[in-house]
This record gives C-alpha cells, sequence and structure tokens, in this order.
C-alpha cells in the first residue's frame, strides 16, 4: 500500500510536470488527482523539489531506458532506432520529458541539473550501444558511436522542439529521414 502511494504520486507527478511544466505546476493539484492529503505525501516526499527529482529519476530515466534498451533486442537495431524516432511526436505529445524538464530546471536548480545531466549520459549510453550493436551486426560502418550518438540526440530534440512549435510532422520526419540517409551514405 505505502509503495503504491508513492508509485501514484509519482504518476501524477510526472503528468502533472509534462503538461504544465515543473514551475507551472501545483502540488495541489497533483494530490487531487490521486484523492491523497498533503499530510500523506510528506511522508513520502519531503518538498516539491524531492518529488521532482523523483520523477526525472524514476519516470524519465527509466523510460528513456526502457524505450531504448528493447531496441537492442532487434536484429536490426539502426534502422528500429529510426522507426522509433519517427513515432516520437505521435507519442510525446508535449514534447521530450527530458528536454522539456531540463528547460526549465537546469538553471535553477544545481541538484536538478546534475541529475538531469545523468539521465542525457544515460540516453546517450543507451544510442551508443545501439550503434555499436548495429556496427556488430553489419548494419551500419564503423563510427564513434559516442560522438554519433550526440548527434542523433542533438537533431532528434531539436527537430521534435520545432515539431511542436509548428505541428508540421513533414518536416519533423524530413529532418529524421535525412539525418539517417546522412548516416546510410557513408556505409
Amino acid at each position: 500500500m505505502k509503495q503504491e502511494t508513492r508509485e501514484k504520486l509519482i504518476d501524477s507527478a510526472f503528468n502533472t510536470f509534462y503538461r504544465q511544466g515543473y514551475q507551472g505546476a501545483n502540488i495541489a493539484s497533483i494530490l487531487k488527482e490521486v484523492n491523497i492529503n498533503k499530510g500523506s505525501m510528506y511522508h513520502y516526499f519531503k518538498s516539491k523539489k524531492e518529488l521532482g527529482l523523483a520523477v526525472v529519476d524514476e519516470r524519465i530515466r527509466q523510460n528513456i531506458k526502457d524505450k531504448y534498451q528493447s531496441i537492442l533486442k532487434s536484429k536490426t537495431p539502426y534502422q528500429t532506432l529510426f522507426e522509433t524516432l519517427r513515432l516520437s511526436p505521435d507519442t510525446l505529445i508535449y514534447g521530450c520529458p527530458l528536454n522539456k524538464m531540463s528547460q526549465e530546471m537546469v538553471y535553477i536548480d544545481e541538484e536538478f541539473n546534475k541529475l538531469l545531466s545523468s539521465v542525457y549520459e544515460d540516453f546517450e549510453k543507451s544510442i551508443s550501444q545501439i550503434l555499436n550493436k548495429a556496427i556488430e551486426v553489419g548494419e551500419i560502418p564503423s563510427c564513434t558511436p559516442n560522438i554519433t550518438a550526440r548527434l542523433i540526440i542533438s537533431t532528434y530534440e531539436g527537430a521534435l522542439m520545432i515539431y511542436h512549435l509548428n505541428r508540421d510532422r513533414g518536416h519533423y520526419n524530413a529532418v529524421i529521414d535525412e539525418l539517417e540517409r546522412q548516416f546510410n551514405h557513408l556505409a
């Protein structure tokens, strides 16, 4: 029961922060959504900040890990990576949770900055592992996986941000297609 309540709080906070931003969210709406009083919340989290850090560590980090680690099971990890990137605008309706929280919090709070940087590093490692596997199975030529992962993530995050500004799926797909084409051209 206790763990279930804690998980409900984190899930509600994740959804609220994702929709409204961390700064725009208030604890009352999170508590109302899960029907928990403030005293119960403070049993699990001493502050909104502590809840926010749990959201970053236990939801955003885990979501990235789950999404990209599953690609490693594919026989064509490089192709599966780009198929996954093409689906992102449909699944990330309010943008990338990592990017959104980072843009909002990295200059405001050092603890958030360190944690978000750590999550980004994990994201980069996941993409790098996918690239290593793609090299291993002969899907792509040799490259510098960590640098290539940074390029892929930077391009993806930029394209996703622009998609959310103009809602132009064609523009987003063109950027992802071109990114993939550039790498295919190297083969």
